[in-house]
């Protein structure tokens, strides 16, 4: 083997190994490990160098196993880097949740915390979402706008970790990134604490307020989308909680082991962002879905039309249709079943798209993939797994938004928004802006298109069946005069 091919096979283990590092926390520790397993095999290979055949054995074997050994050092002190450098804020900020609920979280971060002058959270109109007060040479945080706790969440250092926008941006907030590099190393290397940098979100705290009011009572959630951006208007959920109770200046404070103590027991669990990880039955909403495939397939149009005569027999099952409008009629059409929320419809277009098209369709409208977004979001299901849809039943069921599906609220006003985009479902996003303390902007979101499951010409087709259901079916309750809906 000569000594440029060696050459070339040890830059190929450093180029990997340098791959790995640069991908930071974007690149799984089953891939990294991965990663260093195959850039060692390619450091032994190039190491494997000509030893002169009168070089005594025992010389031979020792020089072999230096080279071995210099190897494994060289994988060691990659790993090392990664945990030290590369992981080391994730690392150092780390929670997690027991199984009795408690949060659990690196007690040195706790007292420091406070010497930070956290970074503020804006809505899109700049009103104060969580800001920071100094008092006796502390820090606390403190929420004007409990309405927005769903989304903004809670920050309790010394006792129950952080939730919502502050903990996915913790760094930010605490300073530890989106502010200038140069500050944050000089006040590290004068032992000076740091600023957080402030988030500018596309909330609107009033319509956030709103929705928070007329979900008052009830278990629910509320998602207001810009369809053309992605930008996130209203995330609401209720019930919710004061994330003012939860933060305290000691670890031994009474009262707010007490109410995280009702929150964590009550039954209609507060402190879940139902908008983002609920997961629920969709029913009738999921029948745009249903419909998109079956015109971009070209299986039916919103004139074909279907018999339901009140029933339908599927394997020996019988399927009734409570939502007929007119019982003296057996005939309607594709657009009349989203009028009229018509089951037994959907269940005979369902049949005829069949298990395999619709598990095809399933990532295409987002199903079973992680949604891009600033806070976590549960993944949605089509089905428990492609074999359930192979029962006609199932399919049928499905197919008018009932079976094994399970969505967010997210996800759903996500497919609601794309219709009205041509066919273009936005990654939506929650932080318009990053901003350091002196108010330079250090990271601005951009609108990106996610996933293109239909064509303009068939979500447009559907866009239509839905205003027609508002006009003239049985959502008839949701008409505003001047707006089409």
């Amino acid at each position: 083997m000569d000594r440029a091919f060696r050459s070339l096979l040890a830059l190929a283990a450093l180029g990997l190994v340098a791959w790995g590092l640069s991908m930071g926390g974007d690149i799984s520790d089953a891939r990294w490990l991965a990663t260093l397993g195959a850039a060692w095999l390619l450091l032994l290979v190039a190491t494997r160098i000509p030893l002169p055949a009168t070089m005594p054995t025992f010389n031979r074997t020792v020089i072999r196993s230096a080279l071995v050994l210099t190897t494994v050092f060289v994988i060691v002190s990659a790993q090392l880097v990664r945990i030290q450098v590369v992981q080391g804020d994730d690392i150092y900020y780390r929670t997690a949740v027991a199984p009795d609920g408690e949060i659990i979280a690196n007690p040195r971060t706790a007292s420091g915390d406070l010497d930070v002058q956290r970074g503020e959270i804006f809505d899109r109109n700049g009103i104060v979402l969580a800001d920071t007060i100094e008092q006796d040479g502390l820090y606390l945080r403190h929420y004007p706008e409990p309405a927005a706790a769903c989304v903004v969440g809670y920050y309790s250092p010394f006792l129950y970790g952080a939730a919502g926008l502050e903990a996915a941006f913790a760094r930010e907030l605490s300073g530890h990134a989106g502010n200038n590099p140069l500050e944050r190393v000089m006040r590290d290397l004068l032992g000076r604490p740091q600023t957080g940098a402030n988030l500018r979100l596309t909330l609107d705290a009033a319509l956030q307020q709103q929705a928070m009011s007329l979900l008052s009572g009830s278990r629910g959630a509320v998602v207001v989308l810009d369809v053309q951006t992605g930008a996130t208007l209203v995330m609401a959920s209720q019930p919710t909680y004061d994330p003012n109770q939860l933060f305290t200046t000691a670890a031994n404070n009474e009262e707010a082991t007490a109410y995280w103590t009702s929150l964590v027991e009550d039954p209609a669990a507060p402190l879940l962002p139902r908008a983002n990880l609920g997961l629920y039955t969709p029913g009738s909403t999921f029948k745009t879905v249903t419909a998109g495939i079956a015109i971009e397939e070209g299986f039916a149009e919103p004139e074909s039309v279907y018999t339901d005569d009140g029933q339908l027999e599927i394997n020996g099952r019988i399927l009734p249709e409570y939502n007929r409008p007119d019982e003296s009629r057996d005939k309607w059409t594709l657009a009349e079943g989203i009028a009229w929320s018509l089951n037994v419809v959907f269940a005979q277009i369902g049949l005829q798209i069949g298990g395999t098209d619709f598990w095809r369709y399933g990532p295409a409208f987002g199903f079973g993939e992680e949604i891009p977004f600033d806070l976590p979001v549960a993944v949605s299901q089509l089905a428990n797994d492609r074999d359930a849809l192979s029962d006609p039943n199932l399919l049928a069921d499905t197919a008018f938004g009932q079976g094994q599906l399970q969505v967010t609220p997210l996800h759903m006003a996500m497919i609601a928004a794309m219709w009205a985009n041509d066919g273009r479902m936005m990654a939506p996003y929650l932080v318009a802006s990053i901003e350091s303390p002196d108010g330079a902007l250090a990271q601005h979101a951009e609108p990106r298109v996610w996933k293109e499951p239909v064509s303009a010409e068939t979500a447009q087709q559907v866009e239509a069946m839905m205003v027609n259901a508002v006009l003239n079916g049985s959502v008839a309750g949701a008409q505003v005069p001047g707006y089409v809906v």
